[in-house]
């Protein structure tokens, strides 16, 4: 597979994936909302080692024990997404998660579902037919 690239807002982190996304949903939770600053963000995952900062540093923030965002420190735009939480036994956060819309192509992506519906704003109106999950 050819390499895709992606970055921030301003230019300053720059990132390559070298597979394609396993998986994908839009997240509705609070969180997310606060950290984006929207109604939800379309979160993708790629293998382990498969995501690769290839210009700058990106920044983390903790403000969840288990949870840590990576952003760009200087024009803020929300990157990539660590967790150490297992659901159902299985281990959420194995591989690299990062923000489907920071590819310079983001229409390789395809999302599979909405999760945390349970947080979905009122004015959000859902009409994709996609799979939801109240939590994940």
């Amino acid at each position: 597979m050819e390499k895709l690239n992606g970055g921030c807002y301003c230019g300053a982190i720059r990132y390559q994936i070298t597979s394609l996304p396993t998986w994908a949903a839009h997240c509705h939770c609070r969180s997310c909302q606060m950290a984006l600053g929207g109604a939800f963000l379309t979160w993708a995952k790629v293998a382990a080692g498969d995501f690769e900062v290839t210009k700058g540093k990106i920044k983390t923030i903790q403000k969840t024990p288990s949870i840590t965002r990576g952003f760009c420190g200087d024009c803020g735009t929300t990157l990539t997404y660590d967790s150490k939480t297992e659901v159902e036994g299985q281990d959420f956060g194995a591989g690299d998660w990062f923000a489907a819309s920071t590819l310079d192509d983001p229409s390789i992506v395809k999302p599979m579902s909405h999760v945390f519906v349970s947080h979905q704003q009122p004015w959000i109106k859902l009409a994709d037919n996609l799979p939801t999950l109240s939590e994940f």
